[in-house]
């Protein structure tokens, strides 16, 4: 395999898909030659991420400043960090991590220093070049000009090829998931329970960037409805982002409704728990009993696959997701999971009141779901598929 070097914004410690997909897929590619695999990044500040636990890796990382507000055009100090790059590492073949603005750079040093390159796609990075006419030409010639594409879902895929990428150039690569043991952690597991009060009681799930796409917003509106019938319900979230400060101005409106009850009753039926590490994901999907995300796409921004509904499916977890982006082809509906308008809170609703009363469908699901990724999802599929794409 050609030593290879992937530029992109998002990578670990960054919490989020993209990135735990990119470390992850490049370290099954280092584990047949270390020396393949060169990583260029942006310069995080680590001590942002102080409780995060780094896994260890066998590749190389470049942490670099690659954008700064007063250099225009953007990507001008990136296209000057991966030239020094090149030129230590001796590179053969540039992995662009997004469209825009890497590509940008990424597309100019292989015109001229004739070293061919590859795009990954995600999805949003499409959509939010094809928001303004220069930008959305731009990603069109980026993509038609490199070697390959890959995309994370079909749905991403065909977003490619709308902007004119020949269909064969574009290839979907699935992140892959590593199988967990369930409960492996049962210490920590009770710890949780005992931390928040979470004994005899039924645990809703989400973890993500909280920011209005993922739907966590309509979940909370939801919530007076489910417990009505489930009043043992607790709302788990984890993660951080934007929307933290409505989500939680929400939450106190939506607990304001049971005048009724008093703030013991109240209290810890809708938790945040901050930003979670893997290992924290892994926690609490062994705890959870359902996992929601019912995501929803705006003309900008959307979910282009869903890597998190594959996660805790690995734990055995009944999933309930957006009908819309490349999420059915994270969650077969009424296979792996409950697919939902996202928009539509008694929908939602519904469907959460449905997989807790009923026993048995959730367990099918969660029983599905596991089978699938181990069948369909793991590592091996996606990186035998990618070094192929490398190897052409």
């Amino acid at each position: 395999m050609e030593k290879i070097l992937l530029i992109t914004l998002d990578f670990f410690p960054k919490i989020g898909g993209v990135s735990e997909y990119y470390f992850n897929l490049c370290e099954q590619l280092a584990k047949e030659n270390h020396d393949s695999i060169v990583v260029l990044t942006e310069n995080t500040k680590i001590q942002e991420y102080k409780n995060i636990k780094i896994p260890e890796y066998d590749f190389k990382i470049y942490r670099k400043d690659l954008s700064n507000g007063f250099i225009w055009p953007r990507w001008l100090l990136m296209f000057w960090h991966i030239w020094r790059v090149v030129k230590k590492e001796k590179i053969e073949m540039f992995w662009a991590g997004e469209v825009l603005p890497t590509g940008t750079a990424v597309y100019c040093l292989s015109k001229l220093l004739k070293i061919p390159y590859i795009v990954s796609c995600h999805g949003n990075d499409i959509l939010r070049a094809r928001k303004k006419w220069r930008k959305e030409k731009l990603a069109q010639r980026i993509l038609q000009a490199a070697k390959w594409a890959t995309a994370n879902s079909n749905y991403t895929r065909g977003l490619a090829v709308d902007l004119g990428v020949e269909n064969e150039r574009v290839q979907v690569v699935y992140p892959g998931i590593q199988l967990k043991t369930q409960n492996s952690k049962l210490k920590t597991k009770e710890e949780l329970i005992k931390k928040y009060n979470l004994e005899n009681k039924k645990i809703l799930l989400s973890v993500g960037r909280l920011v209005e796409r993922k739907g966590f917003d309509n979940v909370i509106r939801a919530l007076p409805k489910v417990w009505q019938e489930i009043p043992e319900l607790v709302y788990l979230i984890a993660g951080n982002g934007s929307d933290k400060e409505r989500l939680g101005k929400l939450s106190q409106e939506t607990l304001k409704q049971f005048n009724d009850l008093t703030i013991e009753q109240l209290s810890g039926r809708i938790i945040f728990l901050g930003q979670a590490s893997m290992e924290d994901k892994e926690e609490l999907f062994s705890l959870c009993d359902v996992f929601i995300m019912p995501a929803r796409a705006s003309a900008d921004d959307v979910e282009g696959f869903g890597m998190v509904y594959l996660e805790a499916g690995s734990f055995g977890k009944a999933v309930i997701g957006g009908r819309g982006g490349g999420v059915s082809e994270a969650v077969v509906n009424g296979e792996t999971g409950v697919l939902v308008d996202g928009q539509n809170v008694d929908e939602i609703a519904a469907a959460i009141i449905k997989l807790f009363e009923d026993d048995n469908f959730r367990k099918k699901l969660g029983d599905n779901g596991r089978r699938r990724v181990e069948q369909e999802f793991g590592w091996e599929k996606s990186v035998k598929k990618f070094r192929g794409l490398l190897n052409c």
